[in-house]
Formats: structure tokens, C-alpha cells, sequence
């Protein structure tokens, strides 16, 4: 049997374990890029937004990898 749900229940409402993720992502991608914009490595970037993305995609993979198996 799997030891994950497939299902993450608030209440009586099911939600899909990638809303966690995905919000989980979103955060780490903003707290990424405002530490990138204090240090002043972001001027180094050429485009902005798909470094935001690829971030996000990549914490997304990483959550995937080593916490919760989606």
C-alpha cells in the first residue's frame, strides 16, 4: 500500500497534494528573488520572469523528489 494520501482533506474539503506544492514553490520562488534583488545578482539576469518560472519549477521537482511524492 502507498503511505501517502492522495488526498489532503481540510475539513470536508479534498484538495490535490499539488496545491501545497504549488503554493509551497511560490513562496520559496519570491523569497529566491528577493534575496537575488538585495544582493544585486538580478541585474545579471537577462529574463527575469522565466528565472522566476524555472525556480519555481525547480523547487516544484525538488518537493517531487524529496517530500511529497505527487
Amino acid at each position: 500500500m502507498n503511505e501517502l494520501p492522495h488526498e489532503l482533506a481540510l475539513g470536508d474539503v479534498y484538495l490535490s497534494p499539488l496545491v501545497p506544492v504549488f503554493t509551497v514553490a511560490l513562496v520559496g520562488a519570491w523569497l529566491s528573488i528577493t534575496v537575488l534583488n538585495k544582493l544585486r545578482l538580478s541585474r545579471y539576469i537577462m529574463f527575469p520572469s522565466t528565472t522566476f518560472l524555472t525556480l519555481m519549477t525547480l523547487y516544484i521537482l525538488l518537493m517531487n523528489a524529496f517530500w511529497i511524492k505527487i
